[in-house]
């Protein structure tokens, strides 16, 4: 058993050292595909990290009668917390909403001597964005309510946007990381191809199937882990970059939920190489190698 495994180890290093021109064509293949693989990953994590922070800006604002009394406006506002969709609701008094707009308008106009016409205000947060039309017809109902409004027509449109990031997403992944396994497929083929003559002497000289096959694995595995360690350290060195040129020149990108952690491509795309690398090798050796 330890000569066997000593053997299927010396080969695939001896395989690595001796086809340099091979081995750096698979490892650049894999780097390349895993380099597209991950910039996209890391721009539609991106994405549908703002796309599903957007949602969370949306609340209902409601409205008070101007009949409805502090201690009312407050019981409400304790019972609209006690709800399981809810998950915060503010009190702003119409003291205070009307000295913001007089501050707001003073430059325009001079409404001190104007008696206050704006009512106590409840700025509902649910827990769930989609659940907040429901919410939002339900505190409707109260007799204290004078209007409520929940932006409905926007945040249908955030929602819709946040699930067709998603699923541009997932499709553009899917290609990716499709095209990924073909390249480096047909590297570890071409490399077979290559070493034809090696492998009928190692099956004349009493070699198991397994025992031949098991190197080429080892070396796509090999091929696919060097490729996804350079491609996580090109992908990350380019997002580092461009964030900073992209924030330098758009202010606001500051204000975008953060992106995919380092830590997840450092550790996420060598891994998936290695994976790749090995389950194409794999898969061309059943096909090509054969005593």
């Amino acid at each position: 058993m330890i000569d066997r495994v000593r053997f299927v180890l010396h080969e695939t290093w001896e395989s690595l050292l001796r086809n340099a021109t091979m081995q750096a064509a698979a490892i650049s293949t894999a780097c390349i595909a895993l380099i597209l693989l991950g910039g996209a990953g890391m721009a539609l994590y991106k994405l549908d990290a703002a796309a599903q922070a957007l949602p969370s800006h949306f609340e209902a604002e409601v409205f008070l009668k101007m009949s409805a009394t502090r201690a009312q406006a407050l019981q409400l506002q304790a019972d609209l917390e006690s709800w399981q969709e809810v998950e915060r609701v503010t009190l702003t008094p119409r003291e205070v909403a009307w000295e913001e707009q007089k501050q707001k308008l003073a430059a325009d106009v001079n409404l001190a001597d104007i008696p206050n016409p704006l009512p106590d205000k409840l700025t509902v947060r649910v827990r769930d964005p989609e659940q907040l039309p429901a919410v939002a017809e339900r505190i409707q109902q109260s007799p204290l309510v004078d209007e409520v409004i929940d932006s409905r027509a926007e945040l249908q449109t955030v929602l819709s946007l946040s699930r067709l990031v998603r699923w541009i997403g997932l499709g553009a992944g899917g290609l990716l990381l499709l095209a990924a396994l073909i390249l480096i497929y047909n590297t570890v083929r071409l490399t077979i191809f290559s070493r034809q003559r090696e492998v009928r002497v190692m099956a004349l000289v009493g070699a198991t199937l397994r025992s031949i096959r098991l190197p080429f694995i080892l070396e796509g595995m090999t091929q696919g882990l060097v490729g996804g360690a350079l491609a996580a350290t090109i992908t990350l060195l380019a997002a580092a970059f461009l964030s900073e040129y992209m924030t330098q020149q758009w202010a606001f990108l500051r204000d975008l939920p953060p992106g995919m952690p380092p830590l997840a491509v450092l550790v996420g795309l060598p891994t998936l190489g290695a994976l790749m690398g090995g389950l194409c090798a794999w898969w061309a050796t059943l096909r090509y190698v054969r005593i």
